[in-house]
């Protein structure tokens, strides 16, 4: 049976949500194993994907694995305060600079959701500052103006989706990333307005500025507004404190996913006690009460997981060896390119690098603009046609348990794949 063709009698799109590989080299995963996983049919792929981000310690690491069957053999779900909820939270509070609490929720999107619902009642304001291309998620208030093609000079936000009122795009304010002097400006006359300034210390593949996020905390104290991490991506990853550890900026709440759960559905809220705590039941009825909550939250194979992952990450030293991994490939990468004579750079943090073809791109504002994103799009299809799985077009995952062995696979099948790149005319 040809699981990949017949997937979307059942699945809508055979997709699970907006990411879908290319019919030509779409396959069904029958299972993982390190840096390596094996599609329905045999056949073997070296992952870069990593599952968007959580699997950083690669497929069935078996203190994971371990702490999963442990925890199911003692129940999987509660909807109550366990013990591996509670050790999660109190890691986190450890770790992170800005977490002196810790609501848990299922997903990045959750909790980036939450931050901003918190944030509003905690200022009593409704509008959100967000930056034009930042990805934080499904919510109707981070719909909003992900592609980086508007006029710099209008504010207004523009939904990517149908199904999100105007009403709500009306509160979203659009600034430009790395862009300071222009941020402080649009928020001129409407700082009285804006509950929370929200941003992904690392946009995408784009790196702060120096000094971008320090005027970002600057700001926010100055009009009052509370200012929100997006460390979904970063958390634990730049550093094990996530990037407001690696960048010394720290925020009043961060979000955090992907790693947090180890590779099952959890992601939290954390942050200032002071702003947390209006979610606690029961609290006076004073109009900043808050609602958190979800069926599954802080399920305990989740944190059991999360745990885990963690644990091994800080023994390993995870964030400096991924660091290095992500350099080293990157290294490989632009060698081949330059031998061939094709313009290509990584560009994004080591840890998460993003091939583009083109020049002059890495602090470029408009990076996906800017880059050459039919080569890069092509690029990617070509590698998972020779056995690497990757997202075409965006970012690849390091993992700690890439090995030479699995960058060699990448680097032998990339010379071919931006050979064909090239060959098609997508440069020119």
């Amino acid at each position: 049976m040809r699981w990949a063709a017949n997937a979307v009698d059942y699945l809508a799109g055979n997709c699970l949500g907006i990411f879908k590989l290319p019919d030509e080299v779409a396959f069904i995963v029958a299972r993982g194993q390190g840096p390596w996983v094996w599609s329905s049919d045999g056949r073997r792929f070296a992952d870069y994907l990593m599952g968007s981000g959580p699997m950083v310690l690669g497929h069935a690491h078996p203190r994971v694995v371990s702490a999963i069957a442990e925890q199911a053999a003692l129940g999987t779900h509660f909807y109550q305060v366990s013990i591996r909820a509670y050790e999660l939270a109190a890691r986190v509070c450890q770790s992170v600079p800005c977490a002196e609490s810790v609501k848990f929720c299922s997903d990045g999107s959750e909790a980036n959701f939450y931050a901003l619902r918190l944030a509003r009642a905690f200022t009593r304001r409704t509008k959100i500052l967000k930056f034009e291309g930042a990805f934080h998620g499904h919510s109707d208030y981070a719909q909003q103006s992900l592609r980086t093609e508007t006029n710099r000079n209008d504010q207004r936000a523009m939904p990517q989706s149908a199904g999100i009122p105007t009403e709500i795009s009306d509160t979203v304010v659009i600034a430009p990333f790395n862009d300071i002097e222009w941020t402080t400006q649009i928020v001129g006359a409407i700082g009285h307005e804006i509950a929370a300034i929200l941003v992904e210390p690392v946009q995408r593949a784009l790196m702060p500025a120096p000094g971008f996020l320090e005027g970002l905390r600057v700001l926010a104290d100055s009009i009052g507004a509370l200012l929100v991490f997006d460390e979904v991506v970063t958390g634990f990853r730049l550093a094990l404190g996530g990037a407001q550890e690696h960048f010394r900026v720290k925020p009043d709440l961060c979000a955090l996913g992907k790693i947090l759960g180890g590779g099952l559905p959890l992601a939290a809220v954390a942050g200032r006690g002071d702003v947390l705590e209006l979610s606690i039941p029961g609290r006076p009825q004073d109009g900043r009460s808050v609602f958190v909550s979800g069926t599954l939250n802080g399920n305990p194979l989740g944190c059991a997981a999360g745990l885990a992952t963690l644990e091994v990450v800080e023994e390993l030293q995870a964030p400096a060896k991924l660091k290095e991994k992500g350099e080293a490939l990157a290294a490989g990468l632009e060698e081949i390119a330059n031998r061939l004579s094709v313009p290509f750079q990584m560009i994004g943090a080591p840890c998460f690098p993003q091939p583009a073809f083109g020049v002059g791109l890495a602090g470029a504002a408009q990076s996906s603009a800017a880059s050459r994103a039919h080569a890069t799009l092509r690029f990617g299809v070509e590698m998972i046609r020779r056995g690497v799985l990757l997202a075409p077009g965006g970012k690849l995952y390091m993992s700690v348990s890439h090995t030479d062995e699995t960058h060699g696979f990448f680097l032998e099948r990339a010379e071919g794949a931006i050979r064909a790149v090239r060959d098609q005319g997508l440069l020119e």
